[in-house]
């Protein structure tokens, strides 16, 4: 003998199936508005990087200092280089895997000792080149007791780039910190996602 439960007449049980499936359209429409509504009616401020890019202002960065920021998803720490970075840049290029930025992932304006449009100011992608692990910053007074000029180090696996984003040779990245399309404007500003 079946459980009271299971003796539901056919009748009733395709009433049910219909309210339930009815129920999950309606569910599926409700999402569907909802996605579509947040598209146009979402923050004007968070364009995602496609209809000019994103402001920073960069008019409190002091050198020496990193900015994090999230855009796009991805990881972007922005640098404020002093002239003792770039020189230990110098001091290091020919322990680089690639010194002049020729497989690199960067704006062409950008294809330069510094790798940005202006010394004093890096902007990369925050990840390391082979496995994409996120990165720690090593300022060149604690690298100088380590042997090497400073910079970031790949978590998972210790890639070690300079402080222009430059990946050192015998590491296991073999590409050079992604540098993102920017544009750097003369009132301390600068906008993610602009070709320059």
């Amino acid at each position: 003998m079946m459980p009271e439960s299971f003796n539901v007449p056919p009748d009733q049980r395709r009433i049910y199936y219909r309210v339930a499936l009815k129920m999950l359209a309606l569910l599926g429409v409700a999402m569907l508005a909802y996605v579509m509504l947040s598209g146009v009616l979402g923050d004007p401020d968070d364009d995602g990087g496609q209809s000019g890019g994103r402001s920073v202002d960069i008019s409190d960065l002091a050198p020496g200092e990193v900015k994090a920021m999230t855009w796009e998803g991805r990881p972007i720490w922005i640098v404020g280089r002093t002239p003792e970075m770039l020189e230990a840049d110098a001091a290091f290029s020919d322990q680089l895997y690639d010194a002049d930025s020729r497989l690199s992932r960067q704006p062409r304006d950008y294809r330069n000792s510094h790798r940005s449009a202006s010394p004093e100011v890096l902007v990369v992608v925050a990840l390391g080149t082979d496995l994409a692990c996120e990165l720690t910053w090593v300022p060149p007074e604690v690298a100088s007791e380590e042997g090497w000029g400073g910079g970031f180090v790949d978590r998972c696996r210790g890639s070690r780039y300079d402080l222009s984003g430059r990946v050192y040779r015998d590491q296991h990245a073999r590409r050079n910190l992604e540098v993102p399309n920017y544009r750097l404007l003369p009132d301390d500003r600068l906008i993610l996602g602009q070709t320059p």
